[in-house]
């Protein structure tokens, strides 16, 4: 767990899940916020991957700018 209390979560992410089932949407943001928060990072594939893909890197730039003091995320 990091020191993380919160982040901005971007129209992008929204666009990114439109393709998705509302079950893969659920467990898709679930995947955000322990990313964010627990720096556990997700296997996705097909269409979760490729959503994935667009909002990892604005999440990682959030977390090094929340967390200046961290090494790199994982």
């Amino acid at each position: 767990m990091n020191n993380i209390k919160s982040f901005t979560f971007f129209k992008s992410y929204a666009e990114a899940m439109e393709e998705l089932t509302e079950k893969e949407q659920k467990e898709f943001l679930l995947a955000i916020v322990k990313y964010v928060f627990y720096d556990k990072t997700p296997e996705f594939k097909g269409k979760m991957k490729l959503a994935w893909v667009l909002v990892e890197p604005t999440l990682t730039k959030s977390k090094k700018k929340s967390n200046p003091n961290q090494n790199e995320t994982k």
